[in-house]
């Protein structure tokens, strides 16, 4: 007679919850998350770069000021958003702050004080990437 009891109380609950969920809502939020994800892995993409602006790209050095994780994981690799200050050749500091894709090799690399390699077009502040084989 328990087992009965039990499965009547688990159905009971069951519908409840079932009465309680808002489809609609959990729609709206699912395509919020798929468009944060679109947005994140499009700004994490690479992308392919003219020629004549690959001649002209200058390396450089940056400090790493800030590392945030966000909350999104693509195959083993975390997405991390870096608050640069990249030292120009000119002398002049440059603040960037690049959204990447880190293998958990690369975490390492790029805790807040540390210094990365990185090349950037002149007069592009968009095109800087770190050069993680340098």
């Amino acid at each position: 007679m328990g087992f009965l009891k039990d499965l009547t109380t688990l159905t009971r609950q069951a519908n409840a919850a079932y009465d309680r969920m808002d489809v609609g809502a959990s729609l709206a939020a699912a395509s919020r998350s798929m468009e944060d994800a679109s947005r994140v892995l499009a700004a994490t993409t690479p992308r392919p770069e003219d020629a004549a602006l690959e001649a002209v790209r200058l390396r450089a050095t940056a400090n790493v000021v800030d590392a945030r994780q966000l909350p999104m994981v693509i195959g083993m690799n975390v997405v991390v958003e870096l608050d640069l200050v990249v030292a120009m050749p000119s002398g002049f500091p440059l603040p960037v702050t690049r959204t990447e894709q880190l293998a958990p090799l690369h975490l390492a690399r790029v805790t807040p004080g540390s210094t990365v390699d990185v090349s950037m077009v002149p007069g592009r502040p968009d095109t800087v990437r770190i050069e993680w084989g340098a």
